[in-house]
């Protein structure tokens, strides 16, 4: 894979990628891929499970800015999240690497049907008693990480 690029569909991301998310301020953060094609992803070929890391730059990040560096939040994000906060795809970090492991969800806040999820995989329906006890999964705006960047990382700069 030749880096950086600029995706046009999933059809080319893998987990572990990473690209920058430019800030207001002119620093950086950085954004992963962590989780394609699963049960709650609802367009496939232009969404995807993704994070946002504990990290903020002066330059955009590289693979070794971002070692061992813990993800903040997540949520599901469209392909533009990436092509209008930064410059596309910079590499690709292996996320066992970073120990990274996909977190918990539920599907909704409570009832019949509600799913326990993985990243955005359904692992099994979520018992009554689970509700309430993990975040909802969510469906973040194309700029969305950016606010969170800006909230999240740059306040405590």
């Amino acid at each position: 894979m030749n880096y950086p690029f600029e995706p046009k569909s999933t059809t080319h991301l893998k987990p572990g990628q990473f690209w920058a998310v430019c800030l207001p301020s002119g620093r950086y953060a950085c954004g992963r891929i962590l989780q394609l094609n699963a049960s709650e992803i609802p367009s496939k070929s232009r969404m995807f499970f993704g994070g946002l890391h504990q990290w903020l730059g002066n330059q955009p990040p590289t693979s070794e800015d971002i070692a061992g560096s813990s993800l903040v939040a997540f949520g599901l994000m469209h392909i533009k999240a990436i092509t209008t906060t930064g410059e596309g795809i910079l590499g690709e970090r292996p996320l066992e690497a970073d120990l990274i492991e996909l977190p918990l969800f539920l599907s909704a806040v409570k009832g019949p049907g509600t799913m326990l999820l993985r990243g955005a995989e359904a692992i099994r329906q979520a018992t009554s008693d689970e509700w309430g006890t993990f975040p909802i999964l969510s469906t973040w705006g194309y700029s969305f990480i950016v606010k969170l960047a800006e909230a999240k990382l740059e306040r405590d700069a």
